[in-house]
Formats: C-alpha cells, sequence, structure tokens
C-alpha cells in the first residue's frame, strides 16, 4: 500500500467512540487509554488481595475496628491440625498424582508413539473439559455411594449382601474425581514439550545398551522436568482451591473438610454461627490456601531461570520421532478409552439416565418402561427461570466481552510499550493465577456487606455484577497470557508506518492491530465464556436472592434432592457447552488442543 493510501486510510473518520478515545489520548498521553482501562481493574486485583490479608486482623467487620490474632490462633485447633490441613494436603498431592499418571501417558501416547486415532482422541480430550467438575462429583456419587450407589447396590445384589461398604464421599474419592477432571490440564501442559523433546538424546542411550526404563528414567524425564513440574504445582495450586467437589464429597457435610469448604461454610454456614469470627476466619483459609500457591510459584521461577540445562531443539538436525507401539497399540487405545470412560462417560451417562426416571433406579426392563422427559420439561419452572436465564446470559455478555479488552489493554502496556510499570503490571496480572477464586469472592462478599451498610442505595451485593467482577478478576492471568503471545506477534513496523501516516495510539489499535490479533481475542472471549459458564464457586458465594445463574441453580436442585430435575439441566448444560466448545474450535481451524495449552481448565474443577 502506498504511504499516501495508507493515510488516507487511517485518517478517515470513524464512530464517535474512536474520536472521543483520540482526544482523551491526546489530553493524558499516547497510553492514556490502555492504563485508564487495565489499571482500576489490576489496582483491584492488589487491593482485594491486601484487603484479605488485612481482614485476619479484624474481630468483626472492618468498619468495626480494633485488632486481633485470635483468627490465626485458631490454625492450632485440633480440627483444623488433625482434619482440615492433613485432608487438604491429601486431596492436593492426590490429585496432582492421579493427574501425573493419567496426563504423562495420555500425552506420551498422544504426541511421541504411532497410537491409531491421536488426533481424534487429542480432541476428544478437550472435550473433558466443557463438563464441570460438580457434574463430575454428581455422577460419581450415584455411582459409588452407600445409600444411593448404583455400583454399590449391583454389588449387594450380586454378592447376595445388604449394603457393600464402597463410599466416594472421603478425601480419597475428591483426589479421585478431580485429577480425572484436571488430567487434560496436564495433557496440554506437557504435550508441547513432549512432542519436542529430541528422540536423538534416546536413540544414543540405546546405542549404548541402556533399556526403554533407564532411558525414559535417566534421560527423557529430567528433560521433561520443567514441564511436569510447572503441571504438578498447577494441578496441586487448582485442587486445593476448589471447592465444589470437596463440597458434594463430604466437605459439605463437616466429615471430610478442607480449606476450600471451610472458607466457603465460614461466610455461608449450614447451622448458627456468629459472624464476627466467621468472617476473619474465612480470610486466614484464603491466605492458607493462596500461601503454598505462591511458594511453589517461586521455586517453580528458580526452576525456569536454570532453563539452559533443558533446551533441546538445536540446529544440528534436529527431527522429532515416534516411537512405534507395534501389538502395544491396542493397549495403549484401551488406556486411553478408560480414561475417557472414567473422566467423562461413566459420570454423564449415570446422569442422563437418572435424567430420564422419576427415581434412581439400577437398569432393568421395568425401569425402562419408566423412562420419560418430565424432568426436562419440569426443571426450568422450579429453577425459577425467567430471571435465572436473564442472569446467566447477563454474566456470560459481561464477561465475555471485558475480560478480553481488559486483557488486551493490559497486554498493549506490557508488550507494546517501554513504562517501567509494564513488569508489575503483567506481574499483578498473574497473581489471580495463585490466588483462589473463592478468596477473591470472599473479598467482594465483604465489600459487598461494607457497601450494603455505607450506600445502601448503591447496587453492588446480590446482583450480577458482582459476580461479573469476580470472573473478570479470576480469568484475567489467562487471557493476558494469550493477548500477550498475540500482541508479540506483530511486528512493530507497522505502528510506526501508521505513525508516520499521522495516526494516534487509538487509531492504531483500531485499524491496525485489531484485525491482526481479533481472532485470538475472539477465541480468548469464547474460552472465557465457557469458563464462565460452568462456573459454580464463586457464584455460588457471592448469590443472594435475585442473582441466581444457571450452575448455581443446578448445585440448589441437588442439595434439595431433586436430583433428576438436577441431572436434566446438566445435560442440557452440557450440550450448551458443548456449542461453545465446537466454536472455539471451529475458530482455532481444528486445533483447539495445540491453542489451549496450559488453560485454567480446573479453575471449576
Amino acid at each position: 500500500m502506498e504511504r499516501t493510501e495508507a493515510g488516507s486510510l487511517l485518517s478517515k473518520p470513524g464512530a464517535w467512540a474512536q474520536g472521543l478515545g483520540d482526544r482523551f489520548s491526546g489530553f493524558l498521553g499516547p497510553n492514556a487509554l490502555p492504563l485508564a482501562v487495565s489499571w482500576p481493574v489490576l489496582g483491584t486485583v492488589v487491593g482485594l488481595m491486601a484487603f484479605i490479608l488485612y481482614m485476619t486482623f479484624v474481630p468483626g467487620l472492618p468498619t468495626d475496628g480494633g485488632f486481633t490474632l485470635k483468627h490465626w490462633s485458631g490454625l492450632t485447633s485440633s480440627y483444623m491440625v488433625e482434619k482440615v490441613i492433613p485432608n487438604t494436603v491429601i486431596v492436593g498431592v492426590g490429585t496432582t498424582l492421579v493427574t501425573l499418571f493419567f496426563g504423562c501417558t495420555l500425552a506420551w501416547l498422544l504426541t511421541r508413539t504411532n497410537l491409531p486415532c491421536r488426533n481424534f482422541f487429542m480432541s476428544t480430550i478437550a472435550v473433558v473439559v466443557i463438563v464441570p467438575g460438580f457434574v463430575k462429583a454428581m455422577g460419581w456419587i450415584v455411582l459409588i455411594n452407600e445409600r444411593i450407589g448404583l455400583i454399590n447396590k449391583g454389588l449387594a445384589s450380586l454378592f447376595g449382601v445388604e449394603t457393600v461398604p464402597l463410599n466416594i464421599d472421603n478425601p480419597y474419592g475428591m483426589a479421585w474425581v478431580m485429577g480425572l477432571a484436571l488430567t487434560p490440564v496436564m495433557v496440554f501442559l506437557i504435550a508441547g514439550p513432549m512432542r519436542a523433546l529430541d528422540p536423538v538424546l534416546e536413540e544414543a542411550a540405546s546405542v549404548s545398551g541402556a533399556n526403554r526404563l533407564w532411558t525414559v528414567a535417566r534421560i527423557s524425564l529430567p528433560l521433561m522436568w520443567p514441564a511436569i513440574a510447572g503441571g504438578g504445582i498447577y494441578t496441586f495450586m487448582t485442587a486445593i482451591s476448589i471447592f465444589e467437589v470437596p463440597a458434594l464429597l463430604g466437605g459439605g457435610g463437616g466429615h471430610a473438610p478442607v480449606l476450600a469448604t471451610e472458607l466457603f461454610y465460614t461466610i455461608r454456614p449450614t447451622t448458627e454461627t456468629s459472624p464476627e469470627i466467621a468472617y476473619g476466619a474465612a480470610g486466614v483459609y484464603g491466605v492458607l490456601i493462596a500461601a503454598p500457591s505462591l511458594v511453589a510459584l517461586y521455586f517453580y521461577h528458580r526452576l525456569l531461570a536454570k532453563g539452559y540445562r533443558y533446551r533441546v531443539i538445536t540446529g544440528k538436525g534436529y527431527r522429532p520421532r515416534e516411537a512405534e507401539l507395534g501389538g502395544f497399540k491396542y493397549l495403549g487405545v484401551g488406556f486411553v478409552l478408560l480414561y475417557l470412560v472414567l473422566a467423562v462417560g461413566l459420570p454423564l451417562i449415570t446422569l442422563l439416565w437418572i435424567s430420564l426416571l422419576p427415581l434412581i433406579q439400577m437398569p432393568s426392563m421395568e425401569a425402562l418402561g419408566k423412562m420419560s422427559l418430565k424432568n426436562y420439561t419440569t426443571f426450568l419452572p422450579t429453577m425459577g427461570a425467567p430471571y435465572m436465564i436473564r442472569n446467566t446470559i447477563t454474566l456470560l455478555v459481561g464477561v465475555t466481552v471485558l475480560v478480553p479488552i481488559v486483557s488486551f489493554m493490559t497486554s498493549w502496556i506490557v508488550v507494546r510499550t517501554r513504562l517501567k510499570v509494564r513488569y508489575a503490571m503483567d506481574t499483578i496480572a498473574m497473581l489471580p493465577h495463585a490466588v483462589p477464586g473463592l478468596a477473591f469472592a470472599f473479598a467482594l462478599f465483604m465489600l459487598g456487606i461494607l457497601f450494603a451498610r455505607s450506600l445502601p442505595d448503591f447496587p453492588f451485593s446480590g446482583t450480577v455484577t458482582i459476580i461479573v467482577i469476580a470472573n473478570l478478576l479470576n480469568r484475567l492471568a489467562y487471557t493476558t497470557r494469550i493477548t500477550n503471545a498475540a500482541l508479540l506477534q506483530v511486528h512493530g513496523e507497522l505502528e510506526e508506518c501508521a505513525r508516520v501516516c499521522g495516526a494516534t495510539n487509538i487509531s492504531i489499535i483500531a485499524k491496525v492491530i485489531w484485525p491482526l490479533v481479533k481472532s485470538s481475542l475472539i477465541f480468548s472471549a469464547l474460552w472465557t465464556a465457557l469458563l464462565t459458564f460452568r462456573e459454580v464457586s464463586m457464584a455460588m458465594f457471592l448469590t443472594e436472592t435475585k442473582n441466581t445463574v444457571l450452575s448455581v441453580a443446578i448445585w440448589r436442585l441437588w442439595e434439595i434432592g431433586h436430583l433428576g430435575q438436577a441431572s436434566a439441566a446438566v445435560m442440557v448444560m452440557v450440550g450448551i457447552s458443548t456449542v461453545l466448545l465446537m466454536g472455539i474450535m471451529a475458530l482455532a481451524g481444528g486445533r483447539a488442543t495445540d491453542r489451549t495449552q496450559g488453560t485454567p481448565f480446573g479453575s471449576s474443577g
């Protein structure tokens, strides 16, 4: 394009919003708009984290004043030392072990071998993400439970006994369900590094007489250590912050409490407790959940600082190569299918079955005769459909629009400017990755109480807005990674040419950068919508009478014993999520699995 043509194109009158942005930019500087959009959100992240820590030293509400250490002294109680902390460790470590077992094996089979149908299996594993963790927990409860478990009833009938003492309502059951749910995260985190591992190193070990097991233990695994450690740290961080799965599998009843359930039920108790004590104790639980994550991230960054030890791609004839499975390929296919059955097949088939029945029954000809769609036609009225649907749509639209905009403006400062503050902004944007969503929800809940006291006419607590803000903060870490990468791919020469033609930053963003990165932004928006749609922990923490969304409504149906209607709603929710995922995969050109490396699939379990 000739220079005059470029200048003509950039000087065309735009929308009034762009003109306003240009005047704003000219008045406060070239980066005024990105700073004005990003800093209020980043400042909120820092402010809420400081507020959470502050709450741990306040006797009651912040407006009451005072200072106390009694909330921290509660950590030495026998209840915390003997039950809550050990259970949390079991859940975190157990989930990580389950995820490492399935994730590493699946990643190797799907990236380093000639396993049949690898692309299909990789896409199918991505589909596991659309099923929320609490849905999988519901399915496993119906399968393995002393009172209603279908597997328990089947075994009892087979062996001629009244009950079978199998129960998934314990920390080990939580670790099993969450491990299966978070396995796709591990697969996508290590699939790329595993695919890039230079086979020449393994061949050299084989020529030297090393067997396959020795080669894996001494060559492959050490080179994969950063990816595996990163995946393990991420899994542990996610597992100890997930609320919904532990709440369904014993944490809600109090016989298998973990830190996440204690945080929730301290503020939202099932029995009457003293709110003056509850608020500060919840802050302590939030800090305790975040602390191991921050420590783990520190050591992970130390590991990355020595990244030169793990470089395997060089200019010396590097060529990835696949391992021949031979007759073991059927065993490999069987392992992949086993994971898919355990992760989504059994839970979803079970919920589909009970969604078609008036009561939970074992499969039989008699049960087949009772099947109907009644639960599908009645669950919406039971939920309070009009306002629930409106709230859900408002939440999805708000988060889908705001998150990519804030992330893009943050990344613009980080990637496209030389401001000294850019490194601090990038660090703050990553903080929600280490701080659990429940902790942010707790801080927003407390702010809602303060707003209700000081500004009773200002609508905040009990609105969809507070849930939108919680999701905006929680999704910021992931979407800024996408926008950072997208902006890094756009060469600075394009902006220089536009500036020579007289364009401002606003014009450059709107007419040059946006067309080049819009696919990444749309991708992040759709993925954010999917994660927000399936999220229940923060929404339930912040839900009151008039701001219920679909995921919370399903949870409440399950809690009051309407299992058939809750299961029907789950199937509808999974169907909508499938449509969203198809949009993501279509946008990614059928390569969604490659573009979702490192996504926080398990933020909601």
